[in-house]
């Protein structure tokens, strides 16, 4: 009798199951291939600055993000970066002679891919203008683990390849979420950069804690991190403020 029941049932069971795999595949494709209604157009300014004993350097700029579908978006960046000495872990200049600070601009536009909730995936392109006057490849990597236990944790990374020095960097982060309030929220972990090849030649790296902060009404990121590595001791500190309209 119990063998009859489950051989009734086991239709029923499989059925629902590849119906709802069916499902889970279709809601996947959508984000790709449906436009996104309403559009979202963002805006994010960004500055940053960075110091150790042998490399001094800032950058401030902004971002901009038109939605395409759910998973798609095109991205544009304007940064201009001033270094004040030596060269580090986000330079594309070979060493000088010179002491003097140097500028250049860095002009990219690619596309973000987010094919689920929490993670999403930047490929750029572009050029420096300036002191630096070559192409840039960078792509950008976020996920947000467990987003609805208490502690989500945030892994992260960044690479460039500066094709003026012939360096290739990796920035890493690993973060989670201490402390979560309708106003603010407090990340706490560890980073640090790797980079090598070109000028710089041997892979050198650094590392250290690093605390953020997001206050929600303003949608206002700040972000500290100091450590030790390559370029000695060294501290870093970075700002963005995000603006977003639905169209």
């Amino acid at each position: 009798m119990r063998t009859c029941s489950f051989v009734r049932i086991a239709p029923l069971l499989l059925s629902l199951l590849l119906g709802f795999g069916s499902t889970a595949r279709a809601q996947g494709a959508s984000r790709f291939l449906e436009l996104q209604n309403p559009g979202h157009l963002s805006l994010r300014l960004l500055a940053a600055g960075y110091g150790a004993e042998k490399y001094g350097t800032t950058h401030t700029g902004f971002e901009i993000g038109q939605t395409i579908t759910p998973a798609i978006s095109i991205i544009g960046r304007a940064i201009a970066y001033q270094v004040y000495q030596g060269t580090g872990f986000d330079s594309p200049l070979t060493p000088a002679s010179r002491s003097s600070p140097r500028n250049f601009g860095l002009l990219e536009a690619g596309a973000s891919f987010s094919p689920v909730q929490g993670t999403t995936f930047t490929l750029l392109g572009g050029q420096n203008i300036g002191d630096s006057d070559a192409p840039v490849f960078e792509n950008d990597f976020s996920s947000w683990l467990w987003l609805q236990s208490r502690h989500p944790i945030n892994f992260s990374y960044s690479t460039s390849h500066y094709f003026q020095n012939g360096v290739t960097n990796g920035l890493l982060d690993a973060r989670t979420a201490a402390f979560s309030t309708g106003r603010l929220l407090l990340l706490l972990g560890v980073g640090g950069a790797i980079w090598g090849g070109g000028s710089v030649g041997q892979a050198k790296g650094q590392g250290g804690p690093d605390i953020g902060l997001f206050l929600r009404e303003w949608r206002v990121s700040i972000d500290l991190q100091a450590g030790y590595g390559s370029s000695r001791t060294y501290g870093l500190v970075s700002f963005s403020r995000s603006f977003g309209w639905d169209e």
